[in-house]
């Protein structure tokens, strides 16, 4: 009878485990980093307007770089002239998916907050007298 017992248990163990684990499909272009900060990345400037101009006329690209955990880059690179790296910080509150960047532009820091969504988040403001627009995407 032990016999008996032992063998279905043996049996049965391995298939409650399959049962356990949540029905999922591997997904090709998934990997550790989506699974656990996705966030973390580079983000490239597809809009960016004060006023009427578009800003992007003068530029390459722009780009925010969220290098890690709190550490955050604005990369410009001028159509012609020489590519800056401006460093800050930044959080990000998980729940609400609010991100509040940090950085320093010369000699003044400036704090914005935004929120990423599906990817993307965009700053909107007035600056000198102009609504100043700006959207990021994640590349």
């Amino acid at each position: 009878m032990k016999r008996k017992l032992y063998i279905l248990f043996s049996l049965l163990i391995p298939v409650l485990c399959l049962l356990a684990v949540p029905a999922c499909e591997a997904d090709a272009e998934g990997s550790v980093k989506e699974l656990t900060k996705p966030y973390i990345a580079q983000y490239e400037c597809v809009e960016a307007k004060l006023g009427d101009t578009d800003l992007l006329e003068e530029y390459d690209y722009i780009r925010i770089v969220l290098a890690d955990s709190e550490k955050m880059q604005l990369v410009i690179q001028p159509k012609n002239g020489e590519r800056q790296i401006i460093e800050g910080t930044y959080e990000l509150d998980f729940d609400t998916r609010e991100l509040t960047g940090e950085v320093g532009i010369l000699g003044c820091r400036f704090k914005e907050k935004t929120t990423i969504n599906r990817g993307e988040f965009t700053i909107s403001k007035t600056l000198l007298s102009k609504q100043l627009f700006i959207k990021f995407k994640i590349i």
